[in-house]
């Protein structure tokens, strides 16, 4: 791991980002580099509206999976302003979607409406689990939120399985991912 700190940012650096990296560079795929664009436009946005709101990033992490901005000033942030945060990035992935498909690329927009659609699931560390667990924790007893946000998780881990089998099977990395999706969601949140 390699740790940079420029201001009160500490910008983190996996070597299984790099080794992703080096994967996509292998295969000689537009896949890998849009998909990274996709991951870093989400993170942008997420920057954006931190900087709108005067929120300063904590943490930039680039590992394997991706990118991730965090800040522990979020959850203290009033509430119109988290909700906003918290979805800016699924929605400049929708709007890069739509702007995508309108010129024609079909390939990058999928892989933004995808990134949109995984990172609004109610799960782990991902954004819809964060906006979902704003709003149970504001209209359940709190001994409550746990339950839901894994029963949330599980019941959107079946929901996703069930719509890529119907729509023409399963691969490997799909099976993977919903792997994932319901191994997390067991997990305490």
């Amino acid at each position: 791991m390699i740790e940079v700190r420029i201001k009160n940012t500490c910008v983190r650096l996996s070597f299984t980002f790099f080794a992703v990296i080096a994967l996509f560079l292998l295969t000689n795929s537009g896949f890998g580099f849009a998909a990274l664009c996709a991951c870093g436009l989400h993170e942008l946005c997420h920057l954006i509206m931190m900087i709108v709101f005067g929120i300063k990033a904590d943490e930039i992490l680039f590992y394997g999976a991706g990118i991730c901005i965090s800040s522990r000033k979020i959850s203290r942030a009033e509430t119109l302003p988290r909700i906003i945060i918290l979805s800016a990035g699924c929605i400049g992935n929708l709007i890069a979607a739509l702007l995508l498909i309108v010129a024609g690329n079909t390939v990058a927009s999928a892989i933004n409406l995808f990134t949109a659609l995984f990172n609004i699931l109610p799960i782990g560390s991902l954004d819809g689990a964060q906006l979902l667990k704003y709003y149970v924790i504001s209209f359940c007893k709190p001994e409550n939120v746990d339950k839901i946000m894994r029963f949330a998780g599980i019941i959107s881990a079946f929901i996703l399985a069930a719509v890529i089998f119907c729509s023409g099977g399963i691969t490997f990395s799909l099976g993977a991912i919903i792997l994932y999706i319901v191994i997390i969601s067991c997990l305490k949140v």
